[in-house]
């Protein structure tokens, strides 16, 4: 468990693609989101990164993305975790499953040190504070349904109707007619930015619940 003061120092991840394929394999991933907490306050320094070389035009046209290959992106951030001393805080396995499926194993283990998977904690948070009702279960539940239970009185992010892997898609098939963030339409753009919006709320919500979760069991250790 880390403390209060880990979780906030911590980077937050989340992958956007096209999900799992009918035979069960998953793709690499075409982008990465990370969110790093402000050291006093709510907010945080977002920034994106693509790893296909042919959504370049996406990121020049997007503040605060880049386009780097999956494992210099990571080579990167793992000196970032290591100067700081901090974590890479991820929702669910499914984060850990494809950094350990397309990074080399050598800088895999060199990662996973600093790997940490909120799901099983904030499962265990909720079951004991019976977020979701005495009688209602974590299992199952979406990272929605946990930012909800555990912020009543916040408004949930916008629906993404699209859903992630089809935007994904989408700029897939602009990035091979266009060369140019320019010469996107501006649908082709909405894409690529209500993308980004959705993997933004994903991190800021796996940031508050490691908030909430964080503050509770510290101020159970100093009781």
């Amino acid at each position: 468990m880390l403390t209060p003061t880990e979780f906030r120092s911590a980077i937050y991840l989340d992958f956007e693609g096209e999900g799992k394929k009918r035979d069960g394999t998953v793709p690499m991933p075409h982008m990465a989101g990370t969110l790093r907490p402000n050291a006093t306050g709510g907010g945080g320094k977002y920034s994106c990164v693509f790893f296909k070389q042919c959504w370049k035009p996406a990121s020049d046209g997007i503040p605060s993305s880049e386009c780097l290959s999956f494992r210099d992106y990571f080579e990167i951030l793992l000196s970032e975790l290591k100067e700081k001393n901090c974590h890479l805080v991820y929702w669910t396995m499914h984060e850990s499953m494809i950094l350990e499926t397309y990074l080399e194993p050598e800088l895999y283990v060199r990662l996973a040190p600093y790997l940490v998977n909120l799901h099983p904690l904030a499962k265990t948070y909720a079951s004991r504070r019976r977020s979701f009702g005495h009688q209602a279960s974590a299992k199952g539940r979406s990272l929605e349904d946990f930012l909800g239970a555990l912020y009543k009185k916040r408004n949930p992010y916008p629906p993404f109707p699209l859903g992630p892997a089809e935007a994904c898609r989408r700029v897939d098939v602009a990035t091979r007619k266009n060369m140019n963030w320019k010469h996107f339409s501006d649908k082709q753009k909405g894409y690529v930015k209500d993308l980004i919006a959705y993997n933004l709320g994903d991190c800021r919500s796996t940031w508050l619940i490691a908030k909430r979760i964080g503050n509770y069991y510290g101020s159970r250790k100093r009781l």
